[in-house]
């Protein structure tokens, strides 16, 4: 019988998860940071080209990420007790399939050279094949960490294969090697972060093997998998068919666009999934209990979110100007487009994580093919109108599928759209507001001094977003100051709440 829920056991339990991911969330800003860094110094030393070229790996590089973070990983996660056996099937099992990916697309690699006509992804792709491998070693101790709740293992592990990755890569473009420079350094990262998590995790597998505890786990993960591979394919299609139908500069300006738009949200995105499915996992019976974790992680992640997405959006311009240099100016249509779409990446993850979290994977498969029949039709866009039509509809069908993934999750939890949305509007009006404020100071400051038009709208943008939480005492500021205050008692202080 599940015990009466108070309110300092839900607010234990979401402080608990975000104290867990507290060092975790500092390391993933210093990622970003890395990453941002080693991003422009590519940008300035490639060409669109380059990127176009290697935008057509990109499906081959996300399936590398769904063997490290999907299918049966999950499962180990979700599960309440796993045993030796569980995890060295689970290990086996990873690397087959990888390996079985990774040889398809080494005998593959002439055909898609020729569907793409460049001969260079032959060779490419034969180096990129071997990052499946390789990320899946690490998937179960991936797991492991996930279950401690040590994401903060994972981040220094991902900073590391960054810097790895990014030096090889600066040092290779540098020396002119193109193309080559981005595919290595994929390579490198995959390879840093396999032996850092390995390091960190001192499991090591053993020979055991079971199908029956395979089988076991085979309900969750494999739908997991299926799903992850779906949604990983249908994500990449759109630069397959603009690197099919347009030259690949084109390309080029839309995979980077892209990055920059959904690096903050996807960072978020995947935070969520690692802090909050173990969490919600541990309390999937007491459904009270999960509905009140996930509002209060909703609206922390909204406000988290919508702010610095809409802010980097809207000072996009002087930040290409400025820092990559105008030869990429015609990213910034896409950015703005592709950023709005991203506006409900939070509150779309997080119900998914809760379907997760109650072992309703089968469900997460049934919602992940409805929404892919409805991408079909963006891709049918794509092809008859163009790239521009395509990321409208884009935006359309964000919404759309908040609803649905909402509808689905919120019968269980009597936690709907509606009520999911008036508690994130709050945080969507007062980002608005914030950032429309930067913009037209930035329209005002540009034509006197182009640096102080990018860095006093994004100062004062910030103050204001900061400030007006702070007038209207937002639940969200006020469970981060409560959370801050825990380990500094002077932010409760200064924020005087």
């Amino acid at each position: 019988m599940v015990n009466p829920v108070t309110s300092s056991d839900n607010r234990d339990l979401t402080r608990k998860s975000f104290k867990a991911a507290g060092l975790g969330l500092v390391l993933q800003f210093a990622n970003q940071f890395v990453r941002l860094l080693i991003g422009i110094g590519m940008l300035r030393l490639l060409t669109p080209q380059d990127y176009g070229v290697i935008g057509m790996l990109s499906l081959f590089w996300g399936i590398s990420a769904v063997f490290i973070n999907g299918g049966f990983g999950q499962a180990i996660i979700q599960r309440k007790n796993i045993t030796e056996t569980d995890l060295n099937s689970v290990f086996y099992y990873n690397i087959l399939l990888s390996l079985a990916f990774c040889l398809l697309m080494i005998s593959s690699s002439g055909i898609i050279a020729d569907f793409y006509s460049q001969e260079i992804l032959e060779k490419t792709i034969k180096v990129t094949a071997w990052t499946l491998p390789i990320s899946a070693i690490s998937a179960v101790q991936l797991s492991i960490l996930n279950r401690q709740l040590k994401q903060y293992l994972i981040t220094v592990s991902t900073l590391v294969s960054l810097v790895a990755g990014g030096a090889v890569a600066i040092g290779l473009a540098l020396k002119g090697m193109g193309v080559w420079a981005l595919v290595w350094q994929e390579f490198v990262s995959a390879l840093c972060f396999t032996l850092t998590v390995s390091i960190f995790v001192r499991w090591r597998p053993s020979l055991s093997f079971s199908f029956k505890s395979l089988a076991s786990l085979f309900k969750f993960g494999s739908a997991i998998l299926l799903t992850d591979l779906i949604v990983t394919a249908a994500n990449n299609i759109s630069s397959m068919v603009i690197g099919k139908c347009y030259k690949p500069d084109i390309l080029g300006f839309y995979t980077r666009s892209k990055s920059f738009a959904v690096l903050w949200p996807t960072s978020v995105k995947a935070s969520i999934g690692r802090v909050l499915f173990p969490a919600f996992s541990k309390i999937q019976d007491d459904l009270p209990r999960l509905r009140s974790a996930f509002r209060r992680s909703l609206r922390l992640s909204v406000f988290a979110v919508t702010f610095p997405t809409l802010l980097f959006t809207v000072l996009c311009k002087p930040f290409i100007i400025l820092i990559l240099g105008s030869k990429w100016l015609p990213c910034v249509p896409y950015w703005w487009l592709i950023a709005c779409a991203t506006l409900f990446f939070p509150m779309e993850e997080l119900n998914i994580q809760v379907l997760k979290s109650r072992g309703k994977s089968n469900l997460y498969l049934f919602i992940e093919v409805i929404k892919k029949v409805f991408f079909a039709a963006q891709i049918a866009v794509l092809i008859v109108y163009g790239i521009y039509p395509m990321l409208w509809l884009e935006i359309l069908l964000s919404c759309f599928f908040f609803f649905l993934n909402s509808f689905f999750n919120g019968r269980g939890l009597s936690y709907g759209s509606l009520a999911q949305l008036y508690d994130s509007l709050p945080y969507f009006i007062l980002s608005a507001f914030s950032c429309f404020s930067a913009w037209c100071l930035y329209r005002l400051i540009t034509p006197l001094s182009a640096w102080l038009g990018l860095i006093l709208p994004a100062a004062a943008g910030f103050a204001i977003y900061l400030f007006l939480n702070r007038l209207f005492k937002t639940s969200a500021l006020l469970e981060l100051v409560g959370i801050a205050a825990g380990k500094f008692p002077f932010v409760r202080k200064v924020m005087n709440l």
